[in-house]
């Protein structure tokens, strides 16, 4: 890969967008309780080694690696990940 390519990678990677793990919690309290959603968002959020804020807007690589964290665990979990994977396009 040329340098000028990584580097654009690079810039896409790092785009702000307008989502926080509050969206995420949300997201997962629709399915399980609120205790439960707080726990399985917390564990993934320490799995991917995020360090993040409620109300902090994340970058497109901190997305995409919370949405992996969140369908590796299953369940419910996987499907709040899945659908925020594919919405925001984080492919």
């Amino acid at each position: 890969m040329s340098d000028q390519t990584q580097s654009q990678e690079a810039v896409a990677n790092s785009v702000v967008l307008e989502l926080t793990t509050r969206d995420f919690l949300n997201q997962l309290r629709s399915r399980v309780s609120a205790y439960d959603a707080q726990l399985i968002l917390d564990s993934a959020i320490v799995s991917s080694g995020l360090e993040v804020t409620d109300e902090s807007k994340m970058t497109k690589d901190e997305a995409k690696s919370l949405c992996l964290q969140l369908i590796k665990k299953g369940g419910p979990a996987f499907q709040v990940g899945s659908s925020i994977y594919r919405d925001q396009n984080l492919h």
